[in-house]
């Protein structure tokens, strides 16, 4: 995505702090994603798709930022963290 400053909102920061997911590793999945996918409901949100090896759990892992995106900015929404990538990608 294009260089748009990234906010996270709080429920995003907790779940981040929940899943020991450093922050980087965030802003590098928006900036370099596998997959994007276009919500149908609301127009400016995303579903950015990034696999990545998580330090903590020692494997590789899905990581799903849901984001609003606008012209100055990508606000993230929550995340999501799951061994389970067969699933979701």
């Amino acid at each position: 995505m294009a260089r748009r400053k990234v906010i996270f909102s709080n429920h995003a920061l907790l779940r981040i702090k929940e899943r020991f997911i450093p922050k980087a590793i965030v802003i590098e999945a928006i900036r370099n994603p596998d997959r994007i996918e276009k919500s149908s409901k609301i127009s400016l949100r995303v579903l950015i798709k990034k696999l990545y090896f998580n330090e903590y759990f020692q494997k590789e892992h899905l990581l799903m930022i849901i984001c609003e995106v606008g012209l100055k900015q990508i606000e993230v929404i929550t995340i999501i963290d799951t061994s389970k990538i067969s699933k979701y990608f």
